[in-house]
C-alpha cells in the first residue's frame, strides 16, 4: 500500500486485515512517523520512505495506491512497469489527459488496474441496483442524492484535501462518489451539468448539482462540508420509488405508486423489516459496519480478478468518466453556465471573475 493517510489507515488496511487469503506485506509513505506508526498497528513488517523501493520487493502481488490526486498516474504507471497489479484511489487522476495516458498504458499490460468506487459495493446500494434492473421501479424518471460531512472543520485535515486544483474539495473528493453511482446505478452517461456552489474560491463548501442523463432521467445532488453526516440516494420511476440512506442498516425502502409512503401498513411493513434485519447489523457493526464491508467487498473482487483472470468491475474508464462528470461540474459552478460532459474542459481551468456570476462565496465574490 503505498500512502498511509486516513483512507487507508481507517478503511483499507482495517477492511484487508481481515482477508484470510490477502495479506498486506509493505507499505510506503513520505512521513516515516506515520508510516511506522501504521506499520506497528497493523502489524506489517516492510516499510519503505520511497514507493519506488517498496516496488522492488518480488513477493509483492498487488499495490493499492492511496496517495493524493495530484500523484495517482505518476504512481499508478510506476506501479504497472514493476509488474504489478494496481488498484488506485478515486479520482482516477487531476486531468483527462493524464487518465487517458494511464488507460493506455493499463490496456498494454496484462496487469489488472482497477479504481476504487467503494460505493459500489455498498450492500445497499448492490440490493438497490439489483431491484433497479428487475424492472420494479419501471421507467426511469428522477435520482436524488445527498452527500452531507463535518469534514471542513477537522484541524488535521491535509490542505490538499479542501483544493480541486489538487484533487481535493466537494467535487473531486466527495460528489465524484455520487457522480460513478449516477452512471452505476442509471446505466446510462451524464450529459449535461448545471453546478451552483458557494463556499471558498479554493474549494466550495457547498454545491448543487443537476444532471441530464442520456437515457433522459434527470439527477439532482446535493453536497456539503459544514453539516452533520448523510449519504442517501432515491431513484423515482414510473412504477415506485427507492430510498437508500447508506449510514442506516435498514436503510433501504422500496414504495409503490400505489403505496401511500405515510399509511399505517407501508410504515409498519418498514418496522417489520428493520427488526428482521437487527440481528445482521449487530454482527456487522462487531466488524466495522456496511462502510468497511465495502471496502472488503471492492477488494474481493479486485483479489478474485487477480486470481481468476477475470475482468475488474469498476475500470480506469470509469474513473475517467467520473472525472469528466467532476471536471464539467467544476467549470459550471465557475462559469455559471450549464455544462456539456463531452465538451468539458480536460482539466480546471481558472476563469476570470465575471459579473453577475450564478456561482458566488458567502461573502458574495465569483468563485473561480
Amino acid at each position: 500500500m503505498i500512502g498511509c493517510g486516513w483512507v487507508a489507515q481507517e478503511r483499507h488496511l482495517p477492511a484487508l486485515h481481515g482477508m484470510g487469503d490477502a495479506e498486506v506485506i509493505a507499505i510506503s509513505d513520505t512521513n516515516a512517523e506515520c508510516l511506522n506508526r501504521v506499520a506497528e498497528r497493523f502489524h506489517i513488517q516492510n516499510r519503505c520512505l520511497d514507493y519506488r523501493v517498496m516496488l522492488d520487493l518480488p513477493t509483492i502481488e498487488a499495490v493499492a495506491v492511496c496517495v493524493p490526486t495530484q500523484f495517482h498516474v505518476e504512481v499508478a504507471l510506476a506501479v504497472l512497469d514493476a509488474g504489478k497489479h494496481v488498484f488506485i484511489e478515486k479520482p482516477l487522476a487531476l486531468n483527462l489527459d493524464d487518465a487517458a495516458r494511464l488507460i493506455e498504458r493499463a490496456a498494454q499490460s496484462r496487469h489488472k488496474a482497477m479504481v476504487g468506487f467503494n460505493m459500489r459495493w455498498h450492500r445497499l446500494v448492490r440490493q438497490a441496483r439489483e431491484i433497479i434492473q428487475r424492472g420494479s421501479l419501471g421507467g426511469l424518471d428522477l435520482m436524488r442524492t445527498v452527500f452531507t460531512a463535518g469534514s471542513h472543520f477537522r484541524p488535521d485535515l491535509p490542505p490538499w484535501r479542501l483544493q480541486h486544483e489538487l484533487g481535493g474539495g466537494l467535487l473531486f473528493e466527495h460528489a465524484v462518489h455520487h457522480f460513478d453511482l449516477w452512471r452505476f446505478l442509471l446505466r446510462s452517461e451524464v450529459e449535461e451539468v448545471l453546478a451552483k456552489s458557494w463556499g471558498e474560491q479554493s474549494a466550495a463548501e457547498r454545491t448543487t448539482v443537476a444532471a441530464q442523463m442520456e437515457n433522459g432521467v434527470l439527477a439532482a445532488s446535493v453536497f456539503s462540508l459544514r453539516a452533520s453526516a448523510d449519504n442517501e440516494l432515491e431513484i423515482y420511476g414510473q412504477a415506485g420509488r427507492l430510498r437508500v440512506s447508506c449510514y442506516r442498516f435498514d436503510g433501504l425502502d422500496f414504495c409503490r405508486t400505489s403505496d401511500s409512503p405515510g399509511g399505517i401498513r407501508t410504515r409498519l411493513q418498514g418496522v417489520a423489516r428493520a427488526l428482521r434485519e437487527v440481528p445482521q447489523a449487530v454482527l456487522r457493526l462487531r466488524q466495522g459496519g456496511d462502510y468497511v464491508a465495502s471496502y472488503q467487498a471492492e477488494w474481493r473482487h479486485f483479489i478474485d480478478a487477480v486470481r481468476h483472470d477475470t475482468p475488474v468491475e469498476c475500470t480506469l474508464t470509469d474513473g475517467r468518466r467520473a472525472l469528466q462528470v467532476a471536471l464539467a461540474a467544476v467549470h459550471s459552478a465557475a462559469s455559471g453556465q450549464a455544462v456539456k460532459v463531452a465538451q468539458a474542459p480536460a482539466k480546471i481551468t481558472p476563469l476570470p471573475s465575471q459579473p453577475g456570476s450564478a456561482s458566488r462565496s458567502a461573502h458574495g465574490s465569483p468563485l473561480r
